[in-house]
């Protein structure tokens, strides 16, 4: 709260002018008022991997405000709506944003340039759109607070097929550890460090898992992001490229006019409603972390990327005939021709579950640190909590199959 107050009455009173800065373009016309250059007292370093929006992040929580607070008192005349996205926060910022930050922050303009994304080899769709969609490592962060200093979003955590963190092997972290919401994280200054904390309720980021066994699942989708990320260096006008965006974009149409995207129809993990692309589009730069991970999922038995067919299975014939067709109208999958009646696929059939099996589904859950973790929060928290822990326990313990072709065309 100081922070917040002392920051709020800077901006009340006119700031004195730096007689270090450059007066060449923000110099005032002779007769007009001369603007003072602002500049604050306490500014962090950047890292080497960090985003340019994070570093920002980092200096605005110094002030106990947001980055937008920090660019108003700057400069006044600059449009809040400008800056909005990936683009005019990372991507693309613009010269007058960087120099208004290396200027205020004392700071090489060239070198918070270099941070821009737009200076990476990479084109602007292959990086996911909203900053809240991104994943962190909590173990990356655990480690940055063990060596006294700040968290920070890394640049590759911005990259559609960041799934799993290639240092410590576990899956990215969307939501809240603590109360389960995916609204995104935000800064914090704590203990004189900046640390990443909900945006709901406060908790930090935090990992706090020891020897955690790695699974054939995150084995895959490390080698699947490589796989994804070697398509890409290789240029956006790469074949490999241009085949991952067109299975991309095939997923994700209709099956009919008004049907549901054809991604329904390769079965587990399928996106929920929540974790659907803003912008069908563009899938893999617009969807949540679940919605991307499903389907650079089917991407991968589609042009089988890192052996998964042989790992997770083939993708349903229909859908390997539409991407050979390259079809990606809304009527084509009628124009499927379906197999006869007599070799029509039969319906899938499980074994019932025992109760015993239940209650030792059951028992897990009601014993585990996630949910008594909750059992202090609101009835609404509780809920959500216990339908995600359900959901994971069953997908821990699938009920077994017969073995049977892949689904037909809708």
């Amino acid at each position: 709260m100081h922070h917040r107050r002392q920051f709020r009455r800077r901006r009340s009173r006119p700031a004195a002018c730096d007689d270090d800065a450059p007066h060449g373009k923000g110099a005032a016309a002779p007769g007009e008022p001369v603007r003072p250059v602002r500049v604050l007292p306490v500014a962090p370093r950047p890292f080497d991997d960090e985003l340019l929006s994070s570093w920002q992040g980092r200096v605005a929580c110094r002030y106990g405000c947001t980055w937008r607070d920090i660019e108003s008192w700057l400069d006044p005349d600059i449009h809040p709506g400008r800056r909005s996205g990936l683009i005019g926060q990372d991507f693309d910022p613009g010269d007058a944003i960087i120099m208004l930050w290396a200027r205020a922050c004392r700071m090489d303009a060239g070198r918070l340039a270099q941070m821009a994304l737009r200076r990476q080899a990479r084109a602007l769709n292959w990086y996911i759109q909203d900053r809240w969609h991104q994943g962190v490592c909590p173990a990356c962060l655990d480690e940055d607070h063990a060596g006294n200093r700040d968290h920070y979003l890394r640049r590759a955590w911005a990259r559609v097929e960041a799934m799993v963190c290639p240092r410590h092997l576990i899956i990215l972290q969307d939501t809240c550890g603590r109360c389960f919401a995916r609204a995104g994280f935000r800064f914090d200054c704590r203990e004189g460090r900046a640390r990443l904390a909900c945006g709901i309720c406060s908790a930090p980021v935090h990992f706090g898992g020891v020897g955690v066994a790695v699974s054939e699942r995150e084995s895959f989708l490390l080698e699947l992001a490589d796989t994804v990320a070697s398509a890409v260096d290789e240029g956006p006008q790469g074949t490999a490229a241009k085949d991952i965006m067109r299975a991309a974009l095939l997923l994700w149409a209709p099956s009919r006019p008004g049907g549901k995207p054809l991604i329904a129809w390769l079965g587990p993990p399928r996106p929920r409603s929540n974790d659907m692309p803003a912008d069908c589009t563009d899938p893999l730069a617009t969807a949540a972390l679940p919605g991307r991970m499903a389907t650079l999922f089917g991407i991968a038995r589609l042009l089988d990327l890192a052996d998964a067919r042989s790992r997770i299975g083939p993708p349903p014939a229909f859908l390997m005939e539409k991407f050979a067709q390259d079809d990606l109208s809304p009527s084509a999958a009628q124009r499927v021709v379906r197999r006869p009646q007599k070799d029509e696929c039969p319906a899938v059939t499980y074994t019932p579950r025992s109760d015993a099996e239940y209650r030792v589904l059951a028992d897990e859950i009601l014993a585990s640190g996630e949910w008594r973790a909750v059992q202090g929060a609101g009835r609404i928290v509780r809920e959500q909590a216990l339908a995600r822990l359900m959901t994971e326990a069953l997908d821990r313990a699938p009920r077994a199959r017969a073995d049977v072709p892949g689904p037909a065309a809708p």
